[in-house]
């Protein structure tokens, strides 16, 4: 039976430049690194990609972890997806001053979708968030509850 979800992993052309992204920018703690060369495992079968070789890192979110992979072998296509492609999927990450986290990363050079919108109605009137890109086109989200 399911217990929870342990971890998020995206896929990203770059470790070394998405590790300083996810930590120095977003400030995610970095947890560990590994290669699958230094590992001394195939992990092809188990990914199923042939002749994969990979480098991943996971970072810590508050009590959720992201998981980056890099293929160093066996590399895909760029990310292409718009949200609402099926398949398409985001981390929105909880804040607690939306508009202070807003532009700390406007001033890194952060890539939106538009500012803050508030939502109006509902269950989760007067939320604030916004959705942003990584430096591989992924889409994230910012969230701040009431």
């Amino acid at each position: 039976m399911i217990q929870g979800v342990h971890h998020t992993c995206i896929t990203v052309s770059d470790l070394e430049r998405s590790i300083a992204f996810y930590r120095d920018v977003l400030g995610l703690e970095l947890v560990m690194t590994e290669e699958s060369e230094r590992s001394q495992d195939d992990r092809s079968k188990s990914l199923g990609v042939a002749g994969a070789k990979v480098k991943l890192a996971i970072l810590r979110a508050g009590n959720a972890q992201v998981e980056l992979i890099e293929y160093v072998t066996a590399r895909g296509r760029p990310y292409d997806r718009n949200n609402n492609d099926i398949g398409a999927m985001h981390i929105a990450f909880q804040v607690d001053d939306i508009e202070a986290t807003y532009q700390r990363l406007l001033a890194h050079g952060v890539r939106f979708t538009s500012p803050p919108a508030t939502i109006p109605a509902g269950p989760m009137k007067g939320w604030r968030w916004t959705y942003f890109f990584d430096p591989d086109g992924v889409s994230l989200e910012i969230i701040q509850p009431t």
